[in-house]
């Protein structure tokens, strides 16, 4: 069975992310035009921006530990706060896809989401707002 390119698939976060994941940065999306100049990127299914999500995965082991989750949204996703004392952004993605191709002879999973919030508390409360409720308030 074959997918088709640029198909996107759901992913569970957990199965991603089996260790969590911690927000090192956002930064916006960039796509070069023909004559190779730099336009802002936006999501072929929403028209909206695309936004870069650095991310660092604990789970990774060896030399890359640095994954970009990509999120459409017509204002910049705010990451969730940092915990009290470290520089660490705990961050759950929430509508996460992955989209497959190859490169190099390798198969590479580009990931998107629809919004990131933070991880629920032992109490089952949410430690801060999400990226959607943020830039609804914006």
């Amino acid at each position: 069975m074959a997918i088709p390119g640029g198909y996107r698939f759901s992913v569970p976060f957990d199965d991603v992310f089996p260790e969590g994941a911690f927000v090192l940065g956002v930064e916006q999306a960039f796509d070069w035009d023909k004559n190779g100049n730099r336009t802002p990127a936006k999501d072929s299914v929403s028209g909206k921006l695309v936004w870069n999500v650095q991310v660092t995965d604990p789970s990774a082991k060896g030399k890359n530990t640095g994954v970009v989750v990509k999120i459409a949204a017509e204002v910049q996703p705010v990451p969730p706060e940092t915990i009290p004392g470290l520089p660490f952004r705990p961050v759950v993605f929430e509508g996460l896809t992955a989209t497959a191709y190859e490169q190099n002879g390798r198969v590479q999973f580009s990931l998107r989401a629809k919004e990131m919030r933070a991880p629920r508390s032992a109490g089952g409360k949410q430690a801060t707002k999400s990226a959607a409720q943020s830039e609804q308030a914006a």
